[in-house]
């Protein structure tokens, strides 16, 4: 994994699902509209670190603009920046939000780039000596109809450049799964 992290921000990373067949396998994962509009919801755990371990490599990772130049930590309801802490929800930890902005105009709004907002939890399973991440990213604009994989990469993407490998990671919900390809033409 950490090689894996070096070698996109080494390489230049590519941060955006352009339509067509996909070539990057984070792009596979196209959302049709399940928040109303595109979004993808994910679950990490990590058996061998804190809450805390896990907010501040994602922290790190996510400052500066990220692996890509295209994240940027918002202020929490608290004031802070980039994650807010709370224990008076215990076992939830830390709450976070960052956006990204796809470095693209889209297909049909020419005038792009569109960002999407992406949300984190971060809590503990005392029961299971475990911590969870949860993210949850959101397009932006209205009728985000098949985002091209946008949300699910935009998660990946980060989960990767913070450099500690989860032992699970799992859909949520029924968004962000891989879309079969379409039947070809009957003749």
């Amino acid at each position: 994994m950490r090689t894996l992290a070096l070698v996109l921000l080494s390489c230049g990373v590519a941060s955006a699902c352009n339509g067509g067949p996909p070539t990057d396998p984070d792009c596979q994962n196209i959302d049709l509209g399940s928040c109303g509009t595109a979004c993808c919801k994910m679950l990490f755990t990590y058996p061998n670190n804190t809450a805390t371990q896990v907010k501040d490599s994602l922290f790190a990772a996510l400052s500066n603009g990220g692996p890509d130049g295209r994240y940027a930590w918002q202020t929490a309801a608290g004031g802070t920046y980039g994650f807010s802490v709370d224990y008076k929800y215990y076992p939830y930890h830390y709450v976070g939000q960052v956006y990204h902005t796809t470095p693209m105009p889209g297909q049909y709004v020419q005038s792009g780039p569109y960002r999407d907002t992406v949300n984190f939890v971060i809590f503990t399973e005392p029961s299971r000596n475990v911590t969870t991440l949860r993210a949850f990213s959101i397009s932006d604009i209205n009728g985000a109809l098949g985002d091209n994989g946008m949300n699910y990469k935009t998660i990946m993407l980060a989960i990767k450049a913070a450099n500690i490998a989860p032992a699970t990671s799992a859909h949520e919900d029924k968004s962000c799964q891989i879309v079969p390809p379409p039947p070809p033409p009957a003749h």
